[in-house]
């Protein structure tokens, strides 16, 4: 008879409903969640797609820069041989600069020091604090 009288009152029923709402909720939540994250991917390949254009075309551009470069300097009467090998050498010496730049660069440390040291300086407050 208890049993029955617990049974039928709104308190377990508006609980195991109250439960069955949240895990439906949840489920709609993680599928839209889902959907935009496959959204905003797509749209990252596309930009990807648009930037490599780009650089295609951007690479077009600096070696028809170049070619005009040679011209130039083969129109004050240097042969176009040597203008070709003029402008090698100044883009040779360039891209010595841009290789030494590169690779001081990647000299560093990865390792994220400041974090690391405010972490382990946090760890010591907490452990202060608690003795």
């Amino acid at each position: 008879m208890e049993y029955d009288r617990i049974k039928n009152t709104v308190l377990p029923r508006a609980l195991s409903d109250l439960a069955g709402d949240m895990a439906d909720l949840l489920q709609k939540e993680l599928r839209l969640a889902r959907a935009e994250i496959s959204a905003k991917i797509a749209a990252k390949f596309q930009a990807g797609a648009w930037m490599l254009a780009a650089g295609l075309l951007g690479l077009v551009c600096v070696l028809l820069v170049v070619q005009a470069l040679v011209f130039g300097i083969a129109s004050y009467g240097i042969a176009l041989h040597w203008s070709s090998l003029i402008v090698a050498a100044i883009l040779g010496v360039i891209g010595g600069l841009a290789f030494l730049m590169g690779r001081s660069k990647a000299a560093e440390d990865l390792a994220p020091t400041r974090a690391l040291f405010n972490i382990k300086r946090d760890i010591s407050t907490v452990k202060e604090q608690l003795t």
